[in-house]
């Protein structure tokens, strides 16, 4: 479970991170027009810097969560191996609800 959190808590990290990119592109636009000089230069150059940190986090992220689905799904394919039975047994019991659900809502 600590692993989720911690897959979730850098999902929010990622997410809070990009959306402070998307606040300083919109504030630098919007000051744009009304500032000039410094101000502008001191703004692009933060935007800039958001800009640099998203794309080098952006690329660590996806490196994690794909090497934890790899890992997910061999562990998966590892339980199978050692136990067919139980997991065709929970494949038609997964089956067997979703079959109930569906014909339910129709």
């Amino acid at each position: 479970m600590a692993t989720t959190e911690h897959t979730n808590d850098t999902r929010e990290n990622l997410a809070g991170d990009l959306k402070s990119v998307i606040q300083e592109a919109e504030n630098l636009l919007d000051g744009a027009q009304e500032q000039g000089g410094q101000k502008y230069e001191a703004a692009r150059a933060k935007l800039k810097a958001a800009l640099e940190t998203a794309k080098t986090e952006l690329p660590k992220a996806t490196k994690k969560a794909l090497e934890k689905t790899k890992h997910a799904a061999h562990a998966t394919d590892e339980y199978v191996a050692d136990n067919p039975w139980k997991a065709v047994s929970l494949a038609a019991a997964i089956g067997l609800l979703a079959g109930l659900v569906i014909g339910r809502s129709k």
